[in-house]
């Protein structure tokens, strides 16, 4: 507990990355779950012309994907069935701003907390460099590595969180583009 009151102010800015970045993180791993993608026989089952919608759950991808396909005149147009694609990403991308963003600020918060504390230690000197006020020298110290401290463990997981998700959505990008060729593919036959 001696940790965090030694970060100051700063512990409130810091927390707040935090939580904001469990949340996101929390949101994002369960909306790209697995079944809410793409099933496991899906793609085979497509590309043997053996899609059964009752099989995909309600509003998966791979359902909203065939749902668009089947039901839309103009979706057997390749442009457009790309565009479509292109929104679904983004909506798979929904938040990750916010991921980045965070392990980008909480670093700096971390890193303006250690200047405000060294700022502190260097005005405790006197001219003769001896120690006038010791408790402000080391409450400036512990101020200074314990915000680096907090916004490098806040900043470390979830920059590695982002790149699994990242990664997650790469991979469903090329199952759709592989899902869009099956599609038109079975379409010219």
């Amino acid at each position: 507990m001696e940790f965090l009151n030694q970060t100051g102010v700063f512990l409130y800015p810091l927390i707040l990355c935090s939580c904001l970045g469990v949340y996101v993180s929390c949101e994002r791993i369960y909306a790209l779950r697995k079944n809410v993608l793409f099933p496991d026989s899906f793609i085979e089952d497509l590309l043997d012309d053996q899609i059964d919608l009752n099989n995909l759950s309600g509003d998966s991808l791979a359902r909203r994907l065939v749902l668009f396909f089947r039901e839309q005149s103009y979706a057997k147009d390749e442009k457009i069935l790309k565009a479509f694609v292109q929104l679904e990403i983004g909506r798979l991308e929904k938040g990750l701003f916010i991921l980045e963003a965070i392990t980008a600020i909480a670093p700096l918060v971390g890193l303006l907390g250690t200047v405000f504390g060294l700022t502190n230690v260097f005005g405790t000197l006197s001219l003769g460099l001896d120690f006038s006020n010791t408790g402000a020298f080391v409450s400036g110290i512990a101020l200074a590595l314990n915000t680096t401290i907090l916004g490098l463990l806040i900043a470390i997981p979830l920059l590695a969180v982002h790149s699994y998700l990242i990664r997650k959505i790469e991979l469903t990008s090329q199952n759709l583009d592989l899902c869009i060729e099956g599609l038109l593919y079975k379409d010219r036959i």
